[in-house]
């Protein structure tokens, strides 16, 4: 008999332990996410995040090593997230122009449930020193490469199969990603109660089709 296992009572005190700190933790990246949003990253403090999320301020430091860390963690979280749900739409359909226009569906709808996030990934786009930890940018810039390759991936197949027009993959991805951010940017620049989902098929239109008159 192993008397080193852990009995089954132990595995289950464990197991609520564990599930009690990641909803703390949880309950910490979304106060974060508020205070840095409504602040910005260098008017935010750690004071100000424990306090929205009724914490100790040394509660914090049980789950991130400073201030830049846990920015890093609310973007990169959040980005996932957003990845994994445009992924999903743009590998959707055996056709590339719905799973494209899905795709701006699917971004659009996911800054339209985490608008104080997109304030926070829109602001860091524009900072000149970033105050990311340099693995948490790193990370950043690998799932934009991921995001820009399955667009690439998605109109290959179009072009493929005679459904996109002929044209640099490449190119053509980073025109699609363009109108997107822009028309997310806008949007949070005019800080309108309206829904960015609403536009989904107006930026479809645009890239596929271009501002010239549909056919009739």
């Amino acid at each position: 008999m192993n008397t080193d296992s852990p009995s089954p009572s132990t595995r289950r005190v464990s197991t609520i332990r564990q599930k009690a700190r990641d909803e703390q933790r949880r309950w910490i990246v979304n106060a974060a996410e508020e205070v840095f949003s409504e602040s910005g990253y260098h008017e935010a403090s750690l004071t100000m995040i424990a306090r929205r999320a009724e914490i100790a301020v040394g509660t914090i430091y049980l789950y991130f090593r400073d201030k830049s860390d846990l920015y890093g963690c609310v973007l990169l979280e959040r980005m996932k997230q957003m990845v994994s749900g445009f992924e999903a739409a743009l590998t959707s359909s055996e056709h590339a122009e719905e799973c494209l226009r899905r795709g701006i569906h699917a971004q659009f709808a996911f800054h339209d449930a985490n608008r104080t996030f997109f304030e926070i990934f829109l602001h860091q786009h524009q900072v000149q020193q970033s105050p990311l930890h340099k693995e948490h940018w790193e990370e950043m810039e690998e799932l934009k490469r991921h995001n820009l390759t399955v667009i690439e991936d998605c109109i290959l197949r179009g072009q493929s199969r005679g459904e996109l027009k002929p044209g640099s993959p490449r190119l053509l991805a980073v025109a699609y990603l363009g109108i997107t951010l822009q028309m997310t940017r806008q949007f949070i620049r005019e800080n309108t109660d309206s829904r960015l989902i609403d536009s989904a098929d107006f930026a479809a239109d645009c890239f596929l089709h271009g501002a010239a008159s549909l056919p009739q």
